[in-house]
């Protein structure tokens, strides 16, 4: 099992709510003037139970864009009571420029709970968390948020804001442009590919780190997060996406030309994957290697091998446990180009079971903590992949 791992990297959860939540959206053009009037009229004094708190400063995510989260909570009760619609409305304007409105609903839940002991609580002692944000390019921005029910009550919050400048920040390619203003939502790719370029598979280590039975939302952002960003980073001719589970020893997601459709399905299987069931040919000694060795030399000798191989995951995974040196002679890598990007590593982390393999085949292993490691690591394979004029399969 993977070992925890304490990192600093930025990812948005969409979905921490204990209520439901629409997705979040740009307001309408219709409801403009509405939500105009309730952030210009709100009254400052608070009218509803609730809180809102910001995260402290814009930070760069893994998509190569500043984005701001914030938590709402309320508490239910005479004014709030279960079953009730809140707004939000935010208006978000880059220094300098014009102001961007989005609407997100929020739904209290209809019923009570209940305690450990089966007792009801009382609604005052129900409090319902939320969580939302925005993305945006570089630059200053101010953001005011009101929340309102549907009887007027409202609530406001204010908040100036600057991004985070992290090492290396100012060196990423911003896939938004200064003071561009974005709702957060999944992640889409639209499958474009390069006529000429290289032939890539992906392999993507979907194991939920620590054990849990279920991929976590920071988990499935980063991946998702990640791979987007490799896909329109590294113009390939065409892309085979294998996702697997190493500890389950068992391929949960395959697509020999893997495009948008496949992205959306990918995305919505790691929302509800489950690994709490591992067969026990899986507890084995050595089985994760086996399963790794038999993936790799798969690929490698199907008709069209692909010129570059990605392994992308999270650390840890059989950390301390040494790869048979017998499994990877059987291996014959030809000319293709092995990487790993470790997300949530450090450069001095011991290798884990795949940073070992591919180590060993004369890959190269890219350690992520930060925005900046991965677009280096971009840049580096870039540099050493085949130019679109000398693809090793043509």
């Amino acid at each position: 099992m993977r070992p925890q791992r304490s990192i600093v990297l930025l990812l948005v959860l969409f979905n921490s709510f204990a209520g439901a939540a629409t997705a979040q959206e740009l307001t309408k053009e219709a409801e403009l003037p509405r939500a105009n009037q309730i952030l210009d009229s709100s009254p400052h004094k608070s009218q509803l139970p609730c809180f809102i708190d910001f995260s402290e400063n814009l930070r760069l995510d893994l998509l190569f864009r500043y984005t701001e989260g914030f938590a709402i909570g309320c508490r239910l009760g005479t004014i709030i009571t279960p079953g009730t619609e809140l707004i939000a409305f935010l208006r978000i304007t880059p220094r300098g420029g014009k102001p961007v409105l989005m609407t997100e609903e929020f739904d209290m839940p209809p019923a009570q709970k209940q305690d450990s002991a089966g007792m009801m609580a009382a609604p005052s002692q129900l409090e319902i968390t939320a969580s939302g944000g925005f993305a945006a390019g570089p630059g200053e921005y101010s953001v005011e948020i009101v929340l309102t029910d549907e009887q007027g009550h409202t609530f406001r919050k204010q908040k100036n804001l600057k991004p985070f400048y992290g090492r290396g920040d100012r060196k990423v390619p911003f896939s938004l442009q200064p003071g561009e203003v974005v709702p957060l939502m999944d992640t889409r790719w639209n499958g474009a590919l390069a006529r000429n370029g290289p032939r890539l598979t992906v392999f993507l280590d979907a194991y939920g780190q620590n054990g849990s039975a279920n991929l976590h939302g920071l988990d499935r952002a980063a991946l998702m997060q990640s791979l987007f960003t490799l896909l329109t980073q590294l113009p390939c001719r065409s892309v085979k996406l294998i996702a697997f589970d190493l500890e389950g020893q068992k391929a949960i997601f395959s697509q020999e030309r893997f495009d948008a459709r496949g992205f959306a399905a990918l995305n919505r299987l790691l929302k509800r994957v489950d690994f709490s069931t591992i067969s026990y040919r899986a507890l084995q000694s050595g089985a994760w290697s086996k399963f790794l060795a038999d993936q790799l030399r798969s690929e490698l000798a199907s008709e069209q091998p692909a010129d570059d191989i990605i392994f992308l995951g999270a650390w840890g995974s059989h950390v301390r446990e040494k790869l048979p040196q017998e499994t990877v002679r059987k291996i014959e890598i030809g000319n293709t180009h092995v990487f790993y990007f470790e997300l949530f590593a450090f450069p001095d982390s011991a290798p884990d079971g795949i940073g070992q393999l591919t180590k060993d085949l004369r890959g190269t292993v890219f350690a992520i903590q930060s925005p900046d490691d991965f677009a280096q690591a971009i840049k580096k394979v870039s540099a050493v992949t085949d130019p679109p004029s000398k693809a090793t399969h043509p």
